[in-house]
């Protein structure tokens, strides 16, 4: 063991205090102490007496799982892509190329005892996942003793390469990193935590650059954030030059129907209110969906809440 097969996106099933465990995005504190309740020993087992652990999804949460598992448990890691992608820096690497390769990080190193597979998953069932592996498509049964899901969210780019491949994602990063420096003016539709950072970061890097950001509610990012935070939010963007619309619902442009981004000559960005913004380069940063293609086993047990999320309870154990 040791080796990769290759990867694909998260999941985690746990039959420690229920049938099932969640991992969207959590906590830490949380997601240790979930970690620290599956050691039933302080010396690891022998191999082949050591409890199946799926964890489907090899992002932060699944990783942090694996890892902290590895050792004790006979860990199968199964995501769709061949690498790890560095959320925190892909915005970064978009704006800064040189960042680009930094962002993708290959599953080789990640366990020494347990694999990583590429895999799309294709059932659930209470006691095993079956996967269809890549590239081969070959359909492969996983049997566990717990499962983790960790698959969390389905980002648009630029939010993050939409390749399950390192050496594609690289180019796709790389080929809008050469968009935005040809570039003169760049609008950004929504004004959550993507479409804020992303701002920020081209203004940061190229300065000379008109940046505006366009966002339908009276306040960037979401609620619950102070008022002081807002206000320094706006402060800082003010002294960076970027240019921000609140209260204004854009009139998707018809050049971004079935693209990643808009790349070209000029074109006018409307809102519903009239308003008008050129830009060159168009950046479509809605929001992102929880990942549940591969959760119909949780919805015909009731567990999903109506944005397709698992509800999950405090030990962050599958309700129901």
């Amino acid at each position: 063991r040791g080796n990769i097969v290759m990867p694909s996106s998260s999941a985690w099933n746990g039959a420690l205090l229920g049938k099932y465990v969640l991992l969207f995005v959590v906590p830490f504190v949380g997601l240790m102490k979930l970690v620290s309740n599956l050691y039933i020993a302080d010396a690891a087992p022998a191999r082949g007496s050591r409890k199946k652990v799926v964890i489907l999804g090899g992002g932060y949460a699944g990783t942090t799982v694996a890892k902290a598992l590895d050792k004790k448990f006979d860990v199968t890691v199964v995501d769709r892509q061949n690498h790890m992608t560095q959320m925190l820096g892909i915005l970064r690497a978009i704006a800064d190329r040189k960042c680009a390769p930094l962002t993708l990080i290959p599953y080789d190193k990640l366990l020494q005892d347990g694999v990583v597979v590429q895999a799309e998953i294709t059932a659930i069932s209470e006691t095993q996942v079956t996967i269809s592996t890549t590239p081969s498509g070959k359909s492969r049964a996983l049997p566990f003793d717990f499962l983790v899901v960790a698959t969390g969210a389905n980002w648009a780019f630029p939010g993050k390469p939409s390749s399950p491949d390192a050496l594609e994602a690289l180019g796709e990063l790389e080929e809008c990193g050469n968009d935005v420096a040809k570039s003169t003016s760049v609008a950004i539709i929504g004004g959550g935590a993507v479409g804020l950072e992303l701002a920020c970061e081209i203004k940061f890097h190229h300065p000379q650059k008109k940046v505006t950001l366009i966002h339908s509610r009276q306040q960037l990012i979401g609620p619950g954030l102070s008022g002081k935070f807002h206000t320094k939010l706006a402060d800082k963007l003010q002294r960076l030059g970027v240019e921000v619309l609140l209260n204004e619902r854009v009139q998707m442009p018809a050049e971004l129907s079935g693209r990643r981004y808009y790349a070209g000559p000029r074109i006018a960005v409307r809102t519903e209110s009239g308003k008008e913004v050129g830009a060159d380069l168009v950046f479509r940063c809605t929001g992102k969906t929880a990942a549940r293609s591969h959760l119909g086993f949780f919805e015909s047990l009731g567990c999903l809440d109506q944005a397709g999320r698992i509800r999950v309870n405090e030990h962050l154990q599958v309700r129901g």
